[in-house]
Parts: C-alpha cells; structure tokens; sequence
C-alpha cells in the first residue's frame, strides 16, 4: 500500500505543472463530424424466449443498422478545475432507407426517413499531458426522434394503394465517453471521441414492448475546438 501511495504521489507532483497550462482558457467552443451507428436488434423476436415466434412477435422493421450514417455535432465547454469540465453538446444523426420488398402477397416500396436531435450535458474529467488532453465522462441528454414513412402497396393483381405517416417522440438518455484533444496551438485543439449513447423509445403498441426501440447508439467523431 506504501508503494501505492508514493506512486500516486509521485503521479500528482508531475502532473501539477502540466495541468497548470491548461488554466489559461476555461471556455471552449468545438465542432465535430462523424460516424454513427445504431444499436442492433434481431429480424426476429421472441420475447417469451420459448423458440416459437406467436402472434406480435414477428418484427418485419427494418433492421437498425440501416440508417447507419454521417452524424454532425456542435459542443460547448467549461473548466472549472484543470481536471474538471462541464460541456454540452447538440447532436445531429439519422438516415433516409429506401424500402422494397414482399409481405403477404403484397411489395412494398417507399422509404423511412429516420432523424434524431439531441441535447446533452457531460461532466469530464481531464488528464493534461502537455500539448495533448485525455477525457472521460457521462451524463445525461434529451432525444428528438422523428420518423417519417411513405409507401406504395401493390397488390397480386397489380393495385396500388399509397400509405404515409410521421411520428414524433422525445425520450431522456444516458451516455458514456471517451477523447483525446491534441493541441495544435493554445487556442485550438484537434479532437477524437468516442461515444456511447442509451435512448429508449415506446412503439406504437402502449400494452407491449414489442416495437419498443434504442435510437442511441455509438458515435465516433473527428472535430475541432477553440478555445478563448
């Protein structure tokens, strides 16, 4: 425990100096694009877990991980301690997935365009090393979903029918974090992050969970931050 102690010593004594440069510049303003990817569920769902897929069991949704796709996100920034910051971010991730397929005698053809908004707000605990700031945090955001669906239903005998809807929901997430933040100059960064969001969205279904859905999901950007 004595060694422990002495190493975690040590540790702090030559961390001090380096954090006292990041002092300086307590707001930061940061743009960032990326990659995003929804969380994946099964064509199929069996949640009596008895191997047979009965009535309202079957999902025929698309599968998640089509609306796969760019995500673009605007953050701000505040440090409180050397190695304590509080930010905040506006997110932006969704898709539009062209649909065309057969079910019960019947193709269907049209798209679903998915779109999710969120606003959240992350404490981060920060590790300065020299011209380059290793994070982590968690924290809490608030989700905007909408999903719009247009349709052509052709029939066995060559009839079409058209169906279209737009749902709308919010729901409050979690998520969890990792980055780094390379410094180029005292007053801007070149930023990578990592992040890991849970969204949990009620179906069309009030009495079942059965279309219930996580429009979270993991996000990997690539930005800039400035800082004043």
């Amino acid at each position: 425990m004595r060694g422990v102690a002495i190493i975690g010593v040590m540790c702090i004594l030559v961390f001090l100096p380096l954090s006292a440069q990041a002092e300086e510049k307590n707001f930061g303003l940061g743009i960032k694009l990326g990659y995003h990817n929804f969380v994946r569920y099964s064509p199929t769902d069996d949640p009596n877990n008895n191997g047979v897929l009965e009535d309202g069991e079957i999902d025929n949704a698309v599968d998640s991980g089509a609306f796969d796709g760019f995500t673009v996100e605007a953050d701000v920034e505040y440090r409180f301690f050397p190695n304590f910051i509080l930010g905040g971010g506006v997110q932006w991730y969704g898709a539009d997935v062209v649909v065309d397929a057969l079910a019960e005698n019947e193709r269907v053809m049209g798209d679903i365009v998915m779109s999710v908004t969120n606003l959240t707000i992350t404490p981060r605990f920060v590790l300065p090393l020299g011209r380059v700031s290793l994070y982590t945090g968690a924290g809490l955001g608030l989700y905007w979903r909408v999903v719009t669906t247009q349709f052509t239903i052709e029939d066995i005998k060559q009839k079409e029918s058209t169906e279209s809807s737009s749902q709308s929901d919010a729901s409050i997430g979690y998520h969890a974090m990792l980055g780094a933040e390379i410094f180029i100059y005292d007053w801007i960064g070149l930023v990578l992050e990592d992040r890991f969001a849970f969204a949990h969205f009620k179906g069309q279904d009030p009495t079942t969970n059965l279309d219930d859905s996580d429009n979270g999901g993991n996000s990997a950007f690539l930005g800039t931050r400035f800082h004043f």
